[in-house]
Order: C-alpha cells, then sequence, then structure tokens
C-alpha cells in the first residue's frame, strides 16, 4: 500500500483529499463490510434488529403522542397522511444522523490500533465508521415505504427529491463527522459534547411534532423561531416529509440553510481533520 504523508500544504488540501479517499476506496469497502458483520454475528436475529428498532421506537413515540396526547398531522385540503407515517419518515433520517455522528466521533480512538501501525487516508475510518448505519437507513427506509402503502398512501416522483436531500444531510454529516473525529482525538470532551448535543438535538428537531407546530407556537416570537431553524436538521426533516407525502421539492426557505451548513461543514471538515492528520497517531 502506498503510504500517505500529509507533510505538505498540498497533501492538506481538499482535492488531495478527495483523490486519497477515492484511491483508498478498496480499504473503506473492507472497514465497512468487516464493521456489519461484527455487528450482527453473534446476533440470532441479525438484520431484523434493523427493522425493529425504528419500528418499535416509532410505536412508542406514536403510543405517547399519536394516543395519549392526541397528536395528528396539521390539517389541509387534500387527505393527510397517517402520523405513523410521520412520525416515521422523520425518525429514520434523524436516527441515521445521530448514529453516523456518534459513531464517527470515536471511530479514530476505537481504531488506534489500526491507525498506528499502517499509512493510509485517515478520513477513510470516520467515514467507514457511518456505513453501517447506512445499511440500517435502507432497511428502515423500505419499511416506511410499505408503511405508507399498507395504510393507504402513495408513492411517487418525491423518492427523487428525498435522494437530492440524502445527498444534502451526507455532505453535513461527513463534514461534521471529520471535524468531531479529528478533535475528538486531542479534547476528548468533544465525546461527551457530542452525546449532549444528540440527547437535545432529538427534541429540537420536528420528529414527533412539525415545523408548522412550532410556527404556530412561535407566532409573534420571531426570534425563538429564528433561533430554532438554525438547526439544519428542522430544514432537512421537513424537506423529507414535504418530498416524501407531498410529492413535491421542499421550499428554499427551508432547505436553503441546511444546503449552506452542509457546503460549510464538509470544507471546514475537511480542512481541520487534514491539518489535524499528521499529527493523529502520536495523540491516541
Amino acid at each position: 500500500m502506498t503510504s500517505v504523508v500529509y507533510s505538505n500544504i498540498d497533501g492538506q488540501g481538499i482535492v488531495q483529499a478527495l483523490r486519497d479517499t477515492v484511491r483508498a476506496r478498496g480499504l473503506l469497502w473492507d472497514l465497512i463490510s468487516k464493521d456489519i458483520r461484527a455487528r450482527y454475528r453473534n446476533a440470532v436475529m441479525g438484520f431484523v434488529w434493523a427493522v425493529l428498532q425504528p419500528l418499535l421506537m416509532m410505536l412508542v413515540l406514536y403510543f405517547v403522542f399519536g394516543v395519549v396526547f392526541n397528536q395528528r398531522t396539521p390539517g389541509g385540503d387534500g387527505p393527510q397522511p397517517h402520523y405513523a407515517v410521520v412520525l416515521l419518515c422523520g425518525l429514520i433520517f434523524w436516527q441515521f444522523f445521530a448514529s453516523c455522528l456518534s459513531r464517527a466521533t470515536t471511530s479514530l480512538i476505537e481504531n488506534a490500533d489500526l491507525i498506528k501501525k499502517v499509512y493510509f487516508p485517515r478520513e477513510i475510518v470516520p467515514i467507514a465508521a457511518m456505513g453501517n448505519s447506512v445499511v440500517n437507513l435502507a432497511i428502515g427506509f423500505a419499511v416506511l415505504v410499505v408503511l405508507q402503502l399498507w395504510l393507504g398512501g402513495s408513492i411517487g416522483v418525491g423518492l427523487v427529491w428525498v435522494a437530492v436531500i440524502f445527498a444534502i444531510q451526507c455532505m453535513l454529516q461527513v463534514g461534521l463527522a471529520l471535524l468531531c473525529s479529528s478533535l475528538n482525538v486531542r479534547f476528548r470532551d468533544v465525546g461527551y459534547t457530542v452525546e449532549v448535543a444528540l440527547m437535545m438535538g432529538f427534541y429540537a428537531t420536528p420528529i414527533f411534532y412539525s415545523l408548522a407546530d412550532v410556527q404556530a407556537t412561535a407566532a409573534g416570537r420571531p426570534l425563538l423561531l429564528k433561533l430554532y431553524m438554525l438547526n439544519p436538521l428542522v430544514g432537512l426533516v421537513t424537506g423529507y416529509r414535504t418530498a416524501f407525502l407531498d410529492n413535491t421539492f421542499p421550499a428554499l426557505s427551508v432547505i436553503g440553510w441546511p444546503v449552506v451548513c452542509a457546503a460549510f461543514t464538509v470544507v471546514i471538515g475537511l480542512v481541520v481533520f487534514r491539518r489535524a492528520a499528521p499529527t493523529i497517531a502520536d495523540h491516541l
């Protein structure tokens, strides 16, 4: 394997980072497949757990908010989607985000032995840590499609828009993964900060409620609404629901900020990670 050492300015560039990652795609796939096999190796039900996890979480949230608190989707002129579908549509993409960021943040520390022994593009490690979550998301999304059809809904061109929004989310997650994982090597508090942020983010993201509910509650308090909208997952989750349930692309006011955040974060993440890469092994 060709050694990769970031000892000059060119080696720390974003373009070079992309080239190195593409060249190491074989290693990337090996790490992802090994992680998937290890995760379900001793599980009797295997990949069934990837189906049960979002379903059970959805059922709990549906009972609490759909039955106990009688939460429903906002009214409109046309037929409204079932609340269970609305819940699951937000839940699977939030779980994907939370799982990716949590696993990627600690990935360099967990793979310290490999990093100390072999030279390769270090970006591979946090990116590979997100691979298992992609498989879980694919299974969860298949469950969402089946549930939508079973409850009388329809599937249309919105799947194309879902793919576009997913690409935006992936950019955001890769940037955050590179940034948090590199910082966590030197400052272990980053890992704990991510855990707290994800716990707060679950309630600050419209998963068991809608953006319309927040807008109605924050009427007359524009500053509160603006602070809430700073969370890019608000626009992404709302965009997924608009695309999947309404078969339309979300408004620019909803999806514009997540696009800006994704572009900015992936650039910052790559730059910070590349500059920290030469000393990662020293801090592990």
